[in-house]
């Protein structure tokens, strides 16, 4: 499965959660109406995690303004956070292609082409995202990941360039959101908690960052503390159908644990398949 469905919230869904004041909602109490306004409501979009959402928004912005280079960076990497490689290759392909003196395209084309498995057509692009300009938070956030997909022996390299990114992005939600998305994909669950945990501190009513928590602990196999966690984006946005599905699918390992650790029934159980043993006796299925 995917790490964040591609969820359908459509007008109807969003008027609810208008009335029912989501925290995203104030984007949209009045209806996008120009690139501005409906940029705004795709990173809010973007911060829920409905980014099926965010990627028409991004899309209506950019079709208000063609030089919207923001909305076009942050389309392509929402398609990449979402598994839609081929949209985001046709769209990082068409950014590169007409805007060749942006850097920030350079580098959502390396995103996209490491995604591909082509580092090394990758590689050069990211080089020019970040040679000569210091303040390239993204472009260090990408060499990052195509580190991590070379090798996972380059983790102290790719630490130092997200903490880099830390240090000079504007948007500290962003860029410790990216850092999480990279160290899970990579297999980092524990340093992907680090930065998911910042980038709830600095947006705690983004509930994408507590889904995202609960998945690092899944994958920690701490059932409990990823429940926890799958609450928090529920009491965030209460019919969040990505955390609805995450904490259905985490249930049962819990009570599985529960079942484990219920030691005076545990130790009931045993004795009496040992007195069984004793006795000659088979276990049948009833008795479990």
């Amino acid at each position: 499965m995917d790490r964040f469905d591609w969820l359908e919230l459509d007008e109807g869904a969003m008027r609810d959660a208008i009335a029912q004041r989501q925290p995203w909602a104030a984007a949209l109490r009045q209806a996008p109406k120009d690139g501005p306004t409906f940029y705004r409501a795709a990173r809010k979009m973007r911060e829920a995690g409905h980014f099926r959402a965010a990627a028409a928004y991004y899309e209506k912005a950019i079709g208000f303004e063609d030089q919207h280079y923001p909305a076009r960076a942050e389309l392509i990497d929402t398609l990449v956070r979402a598994h839609h490689i081929e949209e985001a290759d046709r769209r990082s392909y068409e950014a590169l292609d007409a805007y060749r003196q942006v850097r920030i395209f350079y580098a959502s084309r390396a995103l996209v082409l490491a995604h591909l498995g082509k580092l090394d057509e990758a590689y050069p692009l990211s080089t020019v995202s970040i040679e000569g300009d210091p303040k390239a938070w993204y472009a260090r956030c990408v060499r990052a990941e195509l580190l991590l997909k070379t090798s996972k022996e380059n983790r102290v390299e790719a630490l130092d360039l997200l903490e880099d990114a830390a240090d000079q992005g504007k948007d500290l939600w962003e860029c410790h959101f990216i850092g999480g998305c990279i160290l899970l994909d990579a297999g980092w669950p524990a340093l992907a908690a680090g930065y998911f945990s910042e980038a709830a501190h600095h947006s705690p009513r983004a509930a994408i960052s507590w889904i995202c928590l609960g998945d690092c602990f899944h994958a920690l196999r701490l059932y409990p503390q990823a429940m926890f966690y799958y609450q928090k984006a529920i009491e965030v946005e209460p019919k969040h159908e990505l955390a609805l599905e995450r904490q259905k699918r985490c249930a049962p390992s819990i009570f599985g644990l529960i079942r484990v650790f219920q030691r005076d029934r545990l130790l009931k159980r045993w004795n009496k398949e040992f007195e069984k043993l004793i006795n000659k006796q088979e276990p049948t299925v009833d008795d479990f």
